[in-house]
């Protein structure tokens, strides 16, 4: 039995090809011993290392924050041992400033940066002069927050000289926070650019800040509620306009209005522009209770249809009239209530009114009280009376003039006193 166990292991030993894998098995299991060993010093860099620090107690005290530290990540290269480099990561690597306590006041500060062990892993080495970045330039301030118009400073270049880009932005305001002082040198924010197109097109842009001089400000550390704004073209078609006032409480008869501008050149959807009846726009309306018996001339915004704008530059228009040719008189006239006898007592301490009233001088000698209607409205006013106290009310007049009259116009406001009972 034992010359046969000595037999197989001579046959085993005596096969060339045994010999070659035993030989490799042994050469590898060589190699790996040796490459753990301490001898057997390789390098890694470590990256994503987090960057520490921290203000001073009386910096914080003082209100004053750190700027310029976000996602702020070092790499260091280390020396070890394979097997320990492999298990290494950016925790096991402290990466702080130096420096940091000099940070009390408002200002930039650069800071140099150390790495150091962290953690129960000691076997490696940190290479110190492969430590990146080795410095840092961090600001300190007081938060400040500020909020924003926004310009639209966009320039459209079209081909087709009979129609007008309008430019609307998503946002018209925004709200920037950073350190004080680059806040404080913010005088405006806006989107600008310049584009050709030619149909309808919406293109987001970035905000850019502004100092009082109109210079373009970088500020790195100041930050938006708002990332972009969105700014949608517009390529409408254009026609010319007249402008017209309405009037209110007028005469029969009465001299033109004048309108300056009496044109203005407007852009806007050619549906809108379409539905413009003798392709007028009404701005307003000219009150004739406000008219004295002179020349009046009164300023009107130019208020355009929705998404209409005038591009001619106008903003305002004027509506001139001239009422030197009538005269004025005051007619002492009776006030008078249609309120309901059976639910309420009606009582004007004084039941006389002066009304001044404006028209023809032949119509102006000859009116008189009987011509003029003065009728308190009490719309509104009776709410919160009750039943059985009397109420002193200060209540509108509602003045008209017969029809003899119709080429006069009452000129102001009219209030009298009036003591209600509720029955």
């Amino acid at each position: 039995m034992k010359k046969n166990n000595q037999s197989l292991l001579s046959r085993f030993f005596s096969h060339n090809i045994t010999l070659l894998v035993l030989a490799f098995v042994l050469a590898f299991a060589a190699w790996f011993i040796i490459s753990l060993s301490e001898e057997s010093v390789e390098t890694k860099t470590i990256t994503d290392i987090p960057v520490t620090i921290e203000l001073p107690d009386t910096a914080m005290d003082d209100g004053l924050i750190l700027y310029g530290t976000d996602d702020l990540k070092a790499s260091v290269e280390v020396k070890g041992n394979r097997a320990m480099l492999g298990t290494l990561t950016a925790s096991d690597i402290q990466v702080t400033a130096n420096q940091s306590s000099s940070m009390i006041s408002v200002g930039s500060y650069t800071l140099s940066l150390t790495a150091k062990q962290a953690g129960l892993k000691t076997n490696y080495t940190i290479v110190k002069e492969k430590l990146s970045p080795s410095t840092v330039t961090v600001y300190v301030d007081k938060n400040k927050e500020q909020e924003f118009n926004i310009d639209n400073q966009i320039t459209v270049k079209l081909d087709d000289s009979n129609h007008y880009a309008s430019v609307a932005l998503s946002k018209s305001k925004v709200t920037v926070s950073g350190p004080e002082t680059h806040v404080n040198q913010i005088a405006s924010v806006a989107v600008v650019d310049n584009i050709s197109t030619d149909t309808q097109t919406t293109v987001n842009e970035d905000l850019v800040f502004f100092d009082e001089n109109g210079e373009k400000l970088y500020l790195p550390y100041v930050t938006t509620d708002i990332g972009t704004v969105e700014a949608t073209i517009s390529v409408l078609p254009i026609t010319e306009v007249s402008l017209k006032v309405d009037t209110a409480n007028a005469p029969s008869e009465y001299p033109n209005i004048t309108m300056s501008p009496a044109r203005v050149k407007i852009a806007g959807p050619q549906d809108v522009l379409d539905s413009l009846e003798d392709n007028t726009v009404t701005i307003g309306t000219l009150d004739f209770t406000k008219l004295k018996n002179e020349g009046n001339k009164e300023k009107f915004d130019i208020s355009l249809p929705k998404g209409c704008k005038v591009i001619s530059g106008e903003t305002t228009a004027t509506a001139s009239i001239d009422l030197n040719e009538f005269y004025s008189t005051t007619v002492n006239a009776k006030v008078s209530s249609k309120l309901d006898s059976s639910k309420y007592t009606v009582e004007f301490p004084s039941n006389n009114v002066e009304i001044t009233v404006n028209g023809p001088q032949d119509l102006i000698d000859s009116i008189s009280a009987s011509d003029i209607t003065a009728i308190a409205d009490f719309t509104g006013l009776l709410d919160d009376v009750t039943t059985g106290s009397a109420v002193s009310l200060s209540v509108p007049l509602k003045i008209s003039l017969s029809s003899d009259y119709a080429q006069c116009w009452v000129y102001g406001s009219y209030t009298v006193n009036v003591n209600v009972t509720k029955k």
